[in-house]
């Protein structure tokens, strides 16, 4: 198993990460533009999971008259549940399989942009290079500098970190669309789960924020500048599918903000 990870995804990965630093000569440029390519390329696989969320969404109030008419009656409301999202091509299981890709994806661009940062040897780094002429020589050196950072170490000034704890914020909050209306359907149901599962979004906006300030004060920069532009990358594609979701209220208020201004 170890053997499979390691020559078909993981390796495979790597030699694009080797390749595109061997043109720029930095390894700072190149993480970001294995970045782009690594998310450009999962596109048809995460684009399908963003475009389900938004449908569940726009069914929310639909889904809310049948639990005010069939509360009482589990069996009968969830039979019209799963017929309501049949009928808008809602397929809840197909979320799990992008999400394994996705997963698998992005611990193998981890352990990619690790083996780059973490003073591996040049030797044991050939080994996994499949082309000779990007392999490295004896005398060569990863330049691990990029800007202010040495990839290979935490950001001394947390600016990445808090630049990667922002980000995700946003891109958390933008995944959470009216919320007010959430909260006002959530309140009628009398089934207690949909407190929870409410609950646990929230929880969420703010637990994944905090497990990436954490990230940030131990991880290599390098991976830390991965982590920012992957969700950039992740708040872009959602913008251009669904809007901005859970941001809306504050990019009106920001709105009319300016314009008041002027």
């Amino acid at each position: 198993m170890a053997e499979i990870w390691q020559n078909i995804i993981l390796n495979p990965i790597f030699n694009i990460l080797i390749v595109i630093y061997s043109f720029v000569g930095s390894l700072g440029a190149a993480i970001i533009l294995f970045t782009l390519i690594i998310k450009a390329v999962m596109i048809p696989v995460t684009l399908p999971s963003i475009k389900m969320s938004q449908k569940q969404r726009d069914i929310q109030p639909e889904i809310q008259k049948i639990k005010d008419k069939y509360g009482h009656d589990k069996k009968k409301m969830a039979a019209l549940q799963m017929e309501l999202m049949k009928k808008h091509g809602i397929n809840p299981a197909s979320g799990c399989l992008t999400t394994i890709v996705t997963l698998i994806f992005m611990i193998a661009v981890y352990r990619s942009v690790i083996t780059m940062t973490d003073g591996t040897s040049l030797n044991d780094l050939n080994k996994n290079i499949y082309f000779q002429q990007f392999q490295f020589k004896a005398d060569d050196t990863i330049n691990t500098r990029f800007l202010y950072l040495d990839l290979s170490k935490p950001d001394p000034l947390f600016i990445i970190t808090i630049l990667a704890v922002v980000f995700q914020f946003l891109a958390t909050k933008m995944m959470m669309p009216f919320s007010k209306i959430n909260d006002k359907l959530v309140k009628k149901t009398p089934d207690k789960t949909d407190d929870m599962m409410q609950s646990m979004q929230k929880q969420n906006l703010y637990v994944m924020p905090l497990m990436f300030f954490v990230f940030g004060l131990t991880l290599p920069s390098g991976v830390m500048i991965y982590i920012i532009v992957s969700t950039l990358f992740q708040i872009a594609q959602t913008y251009f599918t669904s809007g901005w979701g859970g941001l809306e209220p504050w990019v009106k208020k920001l709105a009319l903000a300016k314009g008041a201004k002027k």
